[in-house]
């Protein structure tokens, strides 16, 4: 499958929400409370696209997103080594996904970030996710996370890679 890997732009909002949102719905469900699953809005996914759209890379097939990376250069207060950079989203549309993309999509993320140490956070029993994360050298921490949502709960996890740079 060809694809390109591009800097995401304010036009890419929609397609930005609607694989974020598509992702999610895809992806977590038995992972995260369905209740709390089903509050997840197309729209509220296209808002946080367009309130954030710097360090964003999107993945097209055939002009269509169908992937996006986000990362910060530094990372957030809550990551447990400093200095680190941080990516802080990654989603690919699964009829999309063991093409290569999410890959790509992170090696050129991993490209633009300034620290050797690099963090993520990944939900806990998202085995294909944290699969993925291994196998581009992420480890745990042994950080987590823990988020109350509705009459639930999120538990994430750190992932970090050290690299030469």
């Amino acid at each position: 499958m060809e694809f390109t890997i591009r800097e995401a732009t304010a036009d890419d909002a929609y397609g930005r929400g609607f694989v974020h949102y598509t992702a999610w719905l895809e992806t977590y469900p038995g992972l995260m409370p369905q209740e709390f699953l089903d509050t997840v809005r197309l729209e509220n996914r296209v808002n946080i696209a367009k309130s954030h759209p710097e360090n964003t890379l999107v993945a097209l097939v055939d002009g269509k997103i169908v992937g996006f990376v986000s990362y910060l250069e530094e990372g957030r207060s809550h990551v447990s080594i400093f200095p680190a950079s941080e990516i802080g989203a990654i989603y690919i549309l699964k009829d999309y996904q063991r093409y290569g993309i999410g890959s790509a999509l992170l090696d050129e993320a991993l490209k633009r970030l300034p620290h050797p140490s690099v963090v993520l956070f990944v939900l806990e029993g998202n085995q294909k996710a944290i699969a993925f994360y291994q196998k581009k050298g992420f480890r745990f921490t042994g950080k987590k996370i823990v988020q109350k949502v509705l009459r639930g709960e999120l538990v994430e996890w750190e992932m970090a890679l050290t690299r030469e740079i």
